[in-house]
């Protein structure tokens, strides 16, 4: 009986992680391996769900191997950039690039914007990693003029263009979580969009850009984080006043990503 049962126990186990492994095809992935930001993670999962996708979480060794055809969109969320860049390897890294050129979209939340870009420098050093170049030019943090590292908070975030799909009818001025995320400094702004600014900095704190078929959208702050309600499902942050939810803004986005 206690053979059988640890026979069943390791079978679960392995086709638990079969499914890990082979996420059945969806409408966004989200990225979910070493380095990402647990609550992120799981706050952008309920997110997507309140917005009606079905979504799958994915790890490095899958990008790797498989790419992203089963998907509409990836998702990059919050977390460590540079161990993001140090388990998607080059295979993985350039099978993310040909799923966006070819039509399909990035949506980069912080440690995902960063690691978006064609250079990264954190706390004033360039890391010397391989990032996924999405858009030619820096991303750079944290920033203590907008929050003192390491803390957290509620900052502000201009609203400059308010005729782009995602930001029109949106106020002039959002309050979004700011946890460590980069300015956004493009060094060519052809096909690209800077929407937002930090208002403490002045610099671009979400942008959209085309790359090749596809589209991406890329914000230093944490929209997926709910400070006033439980639907995000974590309770970080939840101390902090919200001033209103930011879902709406990525809805938006992610309708834009999808040519709808």
């Amino acid at each position: 009986m206690r053979c059988c049962l640890r026979w069943f126990a390791i079978l679960f186990l392995v086709s638990i992680n079969a499914d890990c492994q082979h996420p059945e095809a969806a409408d966004i992935a989200i990225y979910s391996d070493s380095g990402t930001w647990d609550e992120s993670v799981k706050a952008t999962e309920k997110m997507f769900q309140w917005m009606g996708y079905t979504v799958a979480l994915v790890d490095a060794g899958h990008i790797n191997k498989e790419g992203l055809a089963n998907f509409r969109i990836i998702c990059i969320p919050g977390g460590d950039m540079y161990q993001y860049a140090q388990d998607l390897s080059s295979d993985g890294k350039e099978n993310i690039r040909s799923f966006v050129r070819g039509g399909g979209s990035y949506i980069g939340i912080c440690g995902g914007a960063y690691f978006a870009a064609s250079r990264v420098v954190w706390r004033g050093e360039e890391l010397q990693i391989a990032s996924l170049n999405l858009f030619y030019g820096i991303a750079d943090g944290p920033h203590d003029v907008i929050i003192p590292y390491p803390d957290y908070g509620m900052c502000k975030t201009q609203i400059v263009n308010s005729v782009h799909p995602i930001t029109e009818s949106l106020p002039d001025m959002l309050w979004i979580l700011y946890y460590w995320g980069p300015v956004l400094l493009p060094s060519d702004t052809t096909d690209l969009t800077i929407l937002g600014r930090y208002d403490a900095i002045g610099h671009p704190a979400m942008m959209s850009l085309e790359y090749g078929e596809g589209r991406v959208f890329l914000i230093g702050t944490h929209p997926e984080i709910e400070e006033d309600s439980e639907r995000d499902g974590v309770e970080f942050a939840d101390e902090l006043d919200d001033k209103g939810s930011d879902w709406d803004l990525v809805k938006k986005a992610v309708l834009w990503c999808l040519k709808k």
